[in-house]
C-alpha cells in the first residue's frame, strides 16, 4: 500500500551521526531541504546512544511524523520493537546507511521489521544514499524541491571526503568547516549555503579555526607518536590528538612515506582523541586489514578503511600511571 507524499503538513525528525561529521550534516540537511526547514528537527548522535536518542525524540513528539535515522544504525532490539509500534501509530521510518553495522543486519529481519524505507550500501556515503534516495522515491514522498538539487554538489564533497576519495577540490576543507561549527550550526549553514558552495561569513571563520585546531592537533599527535610493528610487518603508529582524527591520521602517514625509503608500509593509524576520550582507526590505502570489524572487538564499528571505539578503562591510565610515580617519589 502506497502511503501519501510528504505533503504541507507532515513534518520529520532526522536522527544523524554527527556532531562534527560532514556526511552525517549533510545527510541530515538533505532531509532539511525536502522537507523545509521549519518542518523538520535535526538530532545528531554518536553509535554508542545512538537507541537513547531515538527513544528520546520519538517520546518528545506528540503526534507521528517521519522519522529519517541517518548514516547510523540502531543496536538495541528494544529499539525495533519501537519502530513497529511506531508504524502502528503512523509514524513512517526511513533509515539509510553505509557503516558496516548497517551491512551486517540480515535483510529479511529489516523487510520484518515494515520499514517505509530502506538503503545499506556501501557503495556511496550516507549523504549521497539519501540524496538518490529523496530524488528517486517520487511516488512514495512527492517531487523533490528545487532546494534539494541545488545541494547535489554539498552532497558529492561529502562523498568524496567521508570514503577518503578526496579527489573533488574543498572536500576535506568544508569537513574541517563543519567539525569547527558541529552539529545544528552546520546543518543551518548547510541549508543555506548556495550550489556554488560559497562559504558563509560564519563558516569561513569557522576554516579559520579549524585550521588552527589542526595545526595544534597534528602537533600534539606529532609530539605523542610511537610507532611499533607487529610481527607479520604491520606496522601500528599510535598518538594522542585534540578532534580532526581523519586529517590527523592523513598528516602522519604522508610524514610516515617522506620519512621511509618504502612507499607500500602498510600502517594502521590509532588516535586517541583528547575531545571525547574516543579512539579512532584509519589505515593506509594498502592496509588489508577491515577496521570497522577491528574496531567490533571493543564494541565500536565504521567503516573498512575508518572506524573507532570506546575503551573507558583508557581514560585513567595516564592519570593513574602519574599519581602512582607521584607517590613513589615522595616515598623517597
Amino acid at each position: 500500500m502506497k502511503t501519501k507524499p510528504v505533503g504541507k503538513g507532515r513534518s520529520a525528525i532526522v536522527v544523524s551521526h554527527g556532531p562534527f561529521c560532514l556526511d552525517g550534516a549533510a545527510a541530515a540537511a538533505c532531509v532539511g531541504r525536502f522537507y523545509g526547514e521549519s518542518r523538520v528537527t535535526p538530532i545528531f548522535t554518536h553509535p554508542s546512544v545512538v537507541d537513547r536518542a531515538i527513544e528520546e525524540a520519538v517520546s518528545a513528539s506528540k503526534e507521528p511524523r517521519d522519522l529519517w535515522i541517518a548514516d547510523i544504525t540502531w543496536k538495541d532490539p528494544a529499539t525495533e520493537r519501537r519502530f513497529k509500534e511506531m508504524l502502528r501509530q503512523g509514524w513512517r521510518i526511513f533509515w539509510i546507511d553505509h557503516h558496516t553495522i548497517a551491512l551486517e543486519k540480515d535483510e529479511q529481519e529489516i523487510q520484518a521489521l515494515g520499514l517505509t524505507g530502506w538503503v545499506a550500501s556501501n557503495r556511496f556515503s550516507a549523504a549521497r544514499l539519501l540524496y538518490d534516495y529523496l530524488i528517486s522515491a517520487e511516488d512514495l514522498l512527492g517531487k523533490a524541491p528545487p532546494g534539494l538539487k541545488r545541494f547535489e554538489k554539498i552532497v558529492l564533497l561529502a562523498d568524496d571526503n567521508d570514503r577518503w576519495l578526496h579527489k573533488l577540490r574543498g572536500s576535506r576543507e568544508l569537513a574541517m568547516t563543519v567539525a569547527a561549527l558541529g552539529g545544528t550550526v552546520a546543518y543551518r549553514e548547510l541549508l543555506r549555503i548556495g550550489p556554488d558552495v560559497r562559504y558563509s561569513p560564519r563558516m569561513e571563520k569557522a576554516y579559520r579555526t579549524a585550521s588552527r585546531e589542526l595545526s595544534d592537533s597534528i602537533a600534539l599527535a606529532n609530539r605523542t607518536r610511537l610507532e611499533k610493528t607487529a610481527d607479520d610487518g604491520l606496522k601500528i603508529v599510535a598518538a594522542l590528538c585534540k578532534g580532526y582524527t581523519s586529517e590527523v591520521a592523513e598528516a602522519l602517514r604522508q610524514g610516515m612515506t617522506k620519512n621511509s625509503d618504502r612507499n607500500d608500509s602498510a600502517a594502521i593509524f590509532l588516535l586517541y582523541n583528547l575531545d571525547d576520550q574516543r579512539i579512532s582507526l584509519r589505515k593506509t590505502p594498502d592496509c588489508g586489514t577491515d577496521l570497522a570489524k577491528l574496531a567490533g572487538r571493543f564494541g565500536g564499528g565504521g567503516h573498512p578503511s575508518a572506524a573507532g571505539f570506546e575503551l573507558p578503562e583508557a581514560q585513567g591510565y595516564l592519570q593513574g600511571f602519574l599519581s602512582e610515580r607521584l607517590e613513589q617519589a615522595l616515598k623517597e
